[in-house]
């Protein structure tokens, strides 16, 4: 009776093992340089913290107000902000996108 139940879920698994296989994972990183090398963590890392430190120039975070204990609110623009920034910096490196994979 407990083999039964059990069935299904095993088959599943199986599945989902099977699958994983066959099916590469994304590009976790969509630049690379013109000769094709992918971004150090160096140059990732720099361009994240820059971009995060140019958004929050540009649109800062209103302060908390104590007083009616809300929480500090962040304006709704920076995020995108960040992600120009970050796409900018990456270019200034010299990476550019690479091409999506053919599917």
């Amino acid at each position: 009776m407990r083999s039964t139940r059990l069935m299904p879920f095993a088959m599943l698994t199986l599945g989902l093992q099977l699958g994983a296989c066959t099916n590469p994972p994304p590009a976790a990183e969509p630049w690379q340089k013109p000769d094709h090398a992918l971004p150090t963590a160096t140059d990732t890392s720099y361009c994240r913290d820059e971009a995060r430190r140019q958004a929050n120039i540009l649109y800062p975070a209103q302060p908390a107000s104590e007083a009616r204990g809300l929480p500090r609110i962040t304006d709704q623009r920076n995020f995108p902000a960040e992600i120009r920034f970050y796409e900018q910096c990456m270019t200034r490196l010299g990476y550019v996108r690479a091409p999506a994979p053919a599917k």
